[in-house]
Order: C-alpha cells, then structure tokens, then sequence
C-alpha cells in the first residue's frame, strides 16, 4: 500500500509528529460523546429538546468572539499555545455549568450545552488546519482516511464507554470524566513542531487578514457555502431525530445510553468509510465528482425517507448517522483537500471562516428556521432545496479552483 511505502521512506521527526498529532485527534474525538450526551441529556432534562435551536442562536454569538479571540492571539503564539489556551478554558466552563446545575442552577447548565457547541470545533479544525499546513498534499491524501478512522475509533471507544458509565454512574458521572478528558488533547498536542510562515507571508500577519485577495475571497466563500448548505442539511435531519428521540425515550439516564450507542454506530460508520474507503478514492478519483457524490448520496437518502411509511426512531436515526458520518468523513476529507493549495496563514483563516464561524452560524440560522417551521413534510422539502444548491455550488467553486491553482 502507498500508506506503508509513505512511512517506510518518512524520517523519525515525520513519524513523530505524525504519532502525536493522531493521538492528539484521537483524544479530542474520543472524549466528545462523553461531553455531548451527558450535556445533551442535562439539557433536556432542564429546558426539554425544543429548546435547543434557542440554544443554537447564542452558540454562534459565542463562537464569534471565540474565533475573534483566537485570531488574534494566533498572530503573537503558536497554533499549540491557542490550542492549549481553549482548551483550558473548556474545562472551567464545563465543571462550571456541572457544579451549578448540581446546585440547582439550571443556566450554567445552559451555559454547558452551549459551549459544547463551540469547543468541539475549536479543537478539531485547529487541529485539522494544522495538518493541512504540515503535511504536503499527496501525503495528506494518503493520511487523512487513516489518521480520520483512528480518531473514529476513538470516538467508538467513547460512545460505548458513556453507555457504561451512564448506567453505573449515571449522567453526572460521565459528564465528570468528560471534564477530565477535555484538556489532556492539549498536553500531547506540544509533541508536534512548530510550523514556520511560508515564504513572502508577513510573519505577525493573522490568519484573517491573509485573506486579501479578491479571488481567495471568493474561493473561500464558495467553501463558506458549501459548508452552510451541508450543516443546514445535517441539522435538519439532527432536529427530526430530537424530537422523535424525545417522545419515543422518556427515562435521562436511557436517553444518555441511546446517545451513547447513537454516537458509537456514527463513530464506528465513519471510521469504515475512513479505513476502507477513502485510502482508495482521494488517490484516484477528480477532487470535482468526489463532492458532487456527497450531496448525490444525501438526495437518494432523503427520498427513501420521504418515500419510507410509519417512520419511526429507526429510520430518524439511521439518516441521522450517515449525514454525520459521511460529513465526519467523505465531506471533511474533501473539504479539506480545498485548503491545500492555500498558503499557511490562508488555511487557518480559511478555517476560522468556514469551518468554525459558517460552520455555527449556519446552524444558528437553520435554527432560527426550526423555531417556526417544524413540520415534517416541509422539513424535507428544505433538505431537497438545499442539496440542489449545493450541486451548483460545487460545479461554480471547481470553475475558479481551475483558474486560481492549474
């Protein structure tokens, strides 16, 4: 395999940072479940599940002033020491809400749910960028299906864990470990060197601002699109399972388990297409009909939902877990061979505008939507309008690419 050859013929200093990268992404993938269902179900209890689109609207308030923060900063630090800075301040927040909701304090347990929307991106697309800026293209190919199913993996190990757990210790106990786990990412993270400028970029410039060329702009912004009709998708079809997931599951600590296990298939799925799949696509198959099968594959599975009678949790759920899964997978590996003809600073700016600020405030806008239009039918119709658009997109961003990086 052209994988094996990659690691025979890399030096240590390539297969170390490698080891501390996956592990690092392992971590932060594996502890997620941990902190996603215990803060979920916390949620529910205390304000129920039609809340959470509410809750959606401020997390894209939040995460502006995150990712205002963290630009800033990353022009004076390394991507390490941001890393480490959010990641800190994750941990404070969760043990805060968890304590105050102990107490009785139900908003800190709002707070919680909250953040958990933000910290998860935070920690994943710095990461993320930060491979894309250290591995070279055709190596990152080749890596990113394998070191992406290790952190599946972990995120399978995760879910099956919050199962047990939750059932022994219950929902507070999970969130506990959960808290533990948040910071350690940002320990091994520091065993992967520091990545210089490239050449001619300002060194202080931030990642922003190295954004200031009208057609990178406009790259970018087909991104920023593509990003925002895949999440309007995917939350769509997040909100369909909440509320049939609520009626159907009354018991907290049952709910935590089912999450548990939802998480788990959703994980294990995508470390499938990960390992097995995508090793053998991204080296053979054009970067343009590889994006337009992701919205292909989503029509056919909303069709047969539409088309499907009596549905019930099951089919919910299972729609539920491939849009996750293949956005976890086939569309982040995509997406992220975009960034690769971009320069360093370019990424991470890139990154902050795409898959960290358009990536929530997407969500945040569908759920402004959801507020009002709940009804099935007309849920479905969205999903349908939404994948027509973003196979226009794609054939209008792969026109530029051409221009711009032949």
């Amino acid at each position: 395999m052209r994988i094996v050859q990659l690691f025979r013929q890399s030096d240590p200093a390539f297969k170390k940072s490698f080891l501390f990268f996956t592990l690092s992404y392992f971590l932060v993938i594996f502890n997620y479940p941990f902190v996603r269902a215990a803060s979920t179900s916390i949620f529910f209890e205390a304000f129920g599940a039609k809340s959470s689109p509410v809750a959606w609207l401020w997390a894209v308030g939040f995460l502006i002033l995150t990712i205002g923060v963290c630009n800033k900063i990353q022009a004076k630090i390394s991507v390490q020491k941001v890393f480490l800075v959010a990641s800190l301040f994750s941990t404070l927040v969760f043990m805060g809400g968890t304590l105050g909701y102990l107490s009785g304090n139900k908003i800190l347990a709002y707070a919680a749910f909250i953040w958990k929307e933000i910290y998860i991106v935070i920690q994943v697309h710095l990461l993320l960028a930060y491979a894309n800026t250290f591995f070279k293209k055709e190596d990152f190919k080749l890596i990113i299906g394998p070191f992406g199913a290790i952190g599946s993996l972990g995120g399978v190990l995760g879910g099956l864990l919050t199962s047990y757990l939750s059932q022994k210790f219950g929902t507070n106990g999970v969130m506990w470990v959960g808290i533990i786990l948040v910071f350690i990412p940002a320990l091994t993270f520091f065993g992967t060197p520091i990545v210089a400028a490239d050449p001619g970029e300002e060194k202080k410039k931030s990642p922003l601002a190295s954004l200031d060329t009208p057609d990178v702009k406009k790259y970018v912004f087909y991104i920023a699109m593509i990003v925002a009709l895949s999440q309007f998708i995917i939350n769509i079809a997040d909100f369909k399972f909440n509320l049939v997931f609520e009626s159907s599951i009354i018991d907290s600590a049952e709910r935590t388990s089912y999450l548990g296990y939802v998480y788990s298939f959703t994980n294990f799925f995508t470390f499938l297409l990960q390992f097995l799949l995508l090793p053998f696509l991204l080296p053979r198959v054009s970067e343009k009909n590889y994006h337009l099968f992701i919205p292909l594959s989503y029509f056919v599975c909303v069709l047969a939902l539409i088309m499907g009678s009596g549905v019930g949790l099951l089919p919910v759920a299972a729609l539920f877990i491939y849009f996750k899964s293949a956005d976890y997978s086939i569309f982040s590996a995509g997406k992220e061979i975009l960034y690769q003809p971009l320069t360093s600073s370019q990424k991470y700016g890139a990154k902050y505008l795409t898959d960290m600020l358009m990536y929530r405030f997407s969500k945040a806008l569908i759920a402004a939507v959801l507020i009002y239009l709940q009804s099935s039918t007309i849920l479905n119709m969205m999903m349908l309008t939404f994948l027509a658009l973003w196979l226009i997109l794609i054939i209008k961003l792969f026109q530029l690419h051409h221009k711009l990086f032949r």
